[in-house]
């Protein structure tokens, strides 16, 4: 008795290239799994990366809301047996001395003195040269833009010159512009010896930051400081590793996941369309082996393994495959952002986890055949002769449940997406013969004859024609939707920013803003109002699960900048003035995991505080992941000071640009930033740009394989018709005419798809625009290119889906397919 395995195999390869096409779709849907998996787990790892590069070993660090503070000030902290490591750090903002035409915000540059360059609580990956302790440390961006190299002098205007002695990787400490565009609105960043730093600008025995690393002690020692620094100008804080108000990716997670799941549905349809044909055509022949004695568990079982043979080839060569797609997709997906980003790629828990998915998914779509080949009946499988792929109560409950859940699109919730594909799956087959009656005098003119019995061949399989059009038009509608999403959420942004970006500037001093800065910047005849933004920066929180997150807090008030949105803003203020109460920025209140009304734990610069969360509210400050407080509690009961960015809001008729230069010159000696509003819509946006083109990839690869089920559906057609082209070609047809004839359905079959892709698309955009839940941040905008690519590929690739499956119908020979009808 033959291997029931060898038997399988012998059952799913008797038409080849039909198991071919098969398990190409399956290759193809499992690599795309393993490269988005990849993809999820290698962004996660760079991010995390540099948030560790950043914290490095400390765990605590003293900060002051003034400029500077006196090594006297952490006396205490130097003398404390529970303190294994220091760091001494002093910022300084300065001026490159620069042959050629560079505006003095072009030349800005922050310098960091450390103590020591080679400390476990400063990561700096060196490309070139050495920690020496004595000259400087420069990113490759700053060398690449200065043709610097390791051992060239770099001069600073009004201080002096040092040696370059080594050129780093990207880090957060020094992130620095790669152009001298980004440089208008970016400062450079280079670390100097904290003694050469010191002398140059006669600041003898001050820092800005202390960072120091602590034994099991530390734990006792941070309450005690806490105490200890209450009511003066320096603070102490956790150092957490936490990056979230620079990085608001949590939306590519749901890219990546939405691009899986798209390849696993056409995959899985795939799988079913060959297993559920395959089950259809060999019905008789499990009726016999039951009237031998074979159980219901058997036959399905028979089915089952030829199923896991087709998973087990597929995710054999798509998980490699999937491997490579990785890596190329994390190259240009990381090619996006302004610096280099150095990654490993994370494949080995992804692979396991798509070896896996891979055996698993084409046995869940091919549930419902293995049942159907258990349940076959003996007697009427050997009566019946044919059988209707399709009957009337089945369209009837099609067009009954397809319009129910149509009636999604009035009920404003994320549940409706799915429910208005799924109708539209379920209503393609009235949408495939609407088309078919438009395009039947088209096709008569281009095929002829052949054209004609093409649209009427449709009907014959109507069920699996449609609904492989209809995993088409799904995939479309859905990247096409992400497109216009990508497209228009940069008029989303950059309308949340104008509303509370709180004026047209913000101007950063590296020293507190004293009365005679205000009042010179009213001066300015182009400057309409000034106003102090009082910001406590880095501040620890925990959320509800006990884990230390970071970010910043704003002070506001009634009469003050509009620095976030609310339906009942006024309110809010009034709320605000009760003693201990906060609100939370959208993004920073989903992190923090509780309900309004709750307290909240904050390392305050007065120690340790439980505020009461009063309400959430929308805010394009850091993405939404800050907090606001009452200003006057901010400063008596938070134990915030000082004001380090002033806001200009500018007359009608004045630009910000010309302005900007007129700060750099006046306010040279202390200005750390400035930065128009224009600014922080374009960092916002910039890399929403760079996505497009990822997604127009994306969008060709579904349609890819998409097309890959259309070849396998036409494929089976024609097997299905074999006697039935036998006698159109005895009766005359030739092969070119049977040839066009298989090209005009599958024409069809992809030209429904792409154009009911393009409507559901459309449909679902609008919806969206019309969504209070997405408060009109995506607006009805069709991505015309995109819906061009989609046209063009969706027709091309059916196109040469229906070529493949033509080149075997064109060789069916006469006599064959006449005796084996």
């Amino acid at each position: 008795m033959l291997n029931i395995w060898r038997i399988s195999w012998r059952n799913i390869t008797q038409n080849k290239k039909r198991c071919f096409i098969s398990i190409l779709g399956i290759i193809l849907g499992i690599s795309f799994v393993t490269s988005m998996l990849i993809a999820d787990k290698t962004t996660n790892d760079v991010f995390d990366y540099y948030e560790q590069m950043y914290v490095a070993d400390a765990d605590y660090w003293v900060l002051s809301d003034e400029h500077t503070y006196s090594e006297d000030d952490v006396s205490s902290v130097l003398a404390s047996s529970a303190v294994m490591e220091t760091l001494f750090a002093l910022d300084k903002q300065a001026f490159f001395e620069l042959e050629g035409n560079h505006s003095p915000q072009q030349r800005s540059v922050r310098i960091t003195g450390v103590n020591d360059q080679t400390s476990s609580l400063l990561k700096l990956p060196v490309v070139e040269g050495s920690l020496d302790n004595e000259g400087l440390v420069i990113p490759d961006t700053v060398a690449n833009l200065l043709n610097k190299k390791v051992g060239d002098t770099i001069r600073f205007t009004n201080l002096g010159e040092a040696e370059v002695s080594a050129i780093v990787e990207y880090t957060q400490l020094l992130a620095s512009p790669s152009d001298w565009e980004g440089a208008e609105s970016t400062s450079f960043r280079v670390i100097a010896p904290l003694d050469l730093l010191r002398e140059w600008t006669e600041m003898d025995n001050e820092v800005s930051y202390l960072r120091f690393q602590t034994n099991k002690a530390g734990e006792n020692l941070f309450p005690s400081l806490q105490k200890e620094f209450r009511d003066s100008h320096v603070y102490i804080q956790p150092v957490v590793a936490d990056d979230r108000q620079s990085n608001d990716i949590g939306g590519m997670y749901t890219f990546f996941y939405l691009i899986a799941g798209l390849s696993m549905l056409i995959s899985g349809f795939i799988v079913f369309n060959l297993i559920y044909t395959s089950v259809m055509e060999r019905k008789k022949e499990f009726a016999i082996m039951k009237s031998l004695g074979y159980l219901q568990r058997s036959v399905s079982r028979l089915i089952l393994m030829e199923v896991m043979l087709l998973a087990f080839i597929g995710t054999a060569i798509g998980v490699p495959l999937g491997v490579w797609l990785g890596d190329m997709f994390m190259q240009t997906f990381l090619g996006v952002f302004e610096f280099d980003v150095v990654y490993t790629l994370n494949w080995k828990v992804p692979v396991l986890m798509a070896v896996i998915i891979g055996i698993i998914f084409p046995i869940i779509f091919s549930l419902f055949p293995i049942y159907t080949a258990g349940k076959t009946s003996v007697l009427l499988a050997l009566k019946m002769t044919n059988q209707s792929d399709s009957s009337k109560k089945q369209y009837q409950f099609r067009v009954v449940l397809g319009i129910g859940l149509f009636l999604f699109l009035f009920i404003d919730h994320p549940v409706s997406y799915v429910a208005i594909l799924a109708s539209v799956v379920l209503l393609f087959p009235f949408l495939l013969l609407g088309l078919k009656q438009i395009c039947k005098p088209i096709w008569r003119i281009c095929f002829g004859y052949s054209g004609s019995l093409a649209a009427q061949n449709l009907t014959q399989q109507l069920n699996r024609n449609a609904n492989t059009a209809a995993i088409l038009a799904v995939g479309i509608a859905v990247i096409l939707l992400l497109s216009a999403v990508i497209e228009t959420a940069p008029e989303g942004y950059e309308k949340d920013i104008r509303s509370t970006y709180g004026g047209d500037l913000r101007v950063t001093s590296e020293t507190p803003w004293s009365d005679q800065d205000q009042a010179r910047l009213l001066s300015y005849q182009s400057v309409e109002n000034v106003e102090l933004l009082t910001e406590a920066a880095p501040i620890t929180w925990e959320n509800m699960d006990g884990e230390e997150r970071q970010f910043s807090v704003f002070a506001v008030n009634k009469e003050g900048p509009k620095l976030f949105d609310h339906a009942e803003r006024e309110i809010l203020y009034d709320k605000l003035t009760k003693e201990g109460s906060i609100l939370l920025g959208e993004r920073a209140f989903t992190e923090w995991g509780g309900n309004v009304g709750e307290l909240i734990s904050i390392n305050t610069p007065s120690g340790e505080q439980q505020l009461e969360v009063i309400d959430v509210v929308n805010t394009s400050n850091y993405s939404g992941y800050t907090a606001f407080m009452d200003e006057d509690y901010f400063h008596y009961g938070f134990g915030w000071g000082n004001s380090f960015t002033m806001l200009l809001t500018l007359h009608d008729g004045y630009q910000a640009e010309s302005l900007r230069n007129q700060l750099w010159q006046d306010f040279s000696s202390h200005l750390a930033k400035v930065e128009m509003i224009e600014d922080e819509i374009a960092s916002t946006t910039s890399a929403l740009s760079g996505m497009n083109e990822l997604v127009l990839v994306m969008l060709v690869f579904i349609i890819g394989l998409a097309s890959v089920g259309t070849a396998n559906t036409l494929l089976m057609n024609t097997l299905e018709r074999t006697a039935e082209i036998g006698t159109m070609r005895a009766l005359g047809f030739t092969k070119q005419q049977v040839r066009k004839m298989i090209i005009g359905e599958g024409l069809l079959i992809g030209l429904s798809g792409v154009l009911g892709g393009v409507a559901a698309g459309a449909l679902l955009l609008y919806f969206s625009s019309k969504s209070e839940f997405l408060e009109g941040f995506i607006s009805f905008q069709l991505p015309l290119g995109n819906n061009i690519v989609a046209l063009v590929a969706g027709v091309s690739l059916s196109l040469l889906a229906a070529w493949i499956s033509s080149a075997t119908a064109s060789k069916i020979s006469n006599i064959s397919s006449l005796k084996e009808g």
